[in-house]
């Protein structure tokens, strides 16, 4: 039961580092006696860098919370027979760049559409605007660790422990919601279509495959186009 402690932990600090790194920047500008007004676009530049700092938050205390308990990001999850891998990883990029054109084609301008008639604590556009603002922060951060990390955590870690107590459906659920919500940054329509659209069959790939490779290769083709398509609006 301590384990599934330590994953309900893990899964639950997540979206906090956001808060915390995004609050002492806000902090910060604050301090100085920077104008209110001028505050919302400052904290916009510093999104990228936001992300970067989160998602090695979320790195380091995964493998601290995890140490005591023998699990290795770069073993466990990862193990496979030498015949699946190939087609793990053609899977995987096939899923990506699926996923990718769903989302960029038909459920960006379906979120921009609720954001702007239904309502969303973030304005429609400003998510794929603040992203762009620095593009080497925002390639590590999304690219580099991001699929790494959060496949290790959701996918592997915390998906492997709750398979255990909450069976399948349960753990689909669980994971693919707390996906959803650690992109809060995005807004609510995001963090929506997030936990369905990746979360959700990411978890259900995981659990048919036996492993990570073809989620982790989905995730970072996604990224890699995600990034593609923010550096060039």
């Amino acid at each position: 039961m301590n384990s599934t402690r330590i994953a309900w932990r893990n899964l639950l600090w997540a979206p906090v580092w956001f808060l915390i790194i995004l609050s002492l920047f806000i902090g910060y500008y604050v301090l100085i006696g920077l104008n209110e007004t001028a505050i919302p676009d400052l904290i916009s530049l510093k999104i990228p860098f936001v992300l970067l700092m989160a998602q090695l938050m979320m790195l380091v205390y995964l493998v601290i919370s995890t140490r005591k308990y023998g699990f290795n990001i770069f073993k466990d999850g990862w193990q496979t027979d030498k015949g699946k891998v190939s087609t793990d990883i053609i899977g995987g990029i096939c899923t990506g760049i699926f996923i990718s054109l769903t989302y960029i084609y038909l459920l960006s301008p379906m979120q921009k559409f609720l954001q702007l008639y239904v309502g969303d604590y973030v304005p429609a556009g400003e998510t794929m605007a603040s992203l762009g603002m620095n593009t080497t922060l925002f390639f590590i951060a999304n690219v580099i660790l991001a699929p790494f990390v959060e496949e290790s955590l959701y996918r592997n870690f915390a998906l492997t422990v709750f398979l255990r107590w909450y069976g399948k459906l349960n753990t689909i659920i669980i994971t693919s919601a707390l996906f959803g919500l650690m992109h809060w940054l995005g807004g609510f329509w995001y963090i929506l279509l997030t936990g369905l659209l990746v979360g959700a069959p990411l978890a259900l790939i995981t659990i048919k495959r036996g492993n990570l490779i073809w989620a982790f290769t989905a995730h970072l083709v996604l990224n890699v186009i995600e990034f593609m398509y923010i550096s060039h609006l």
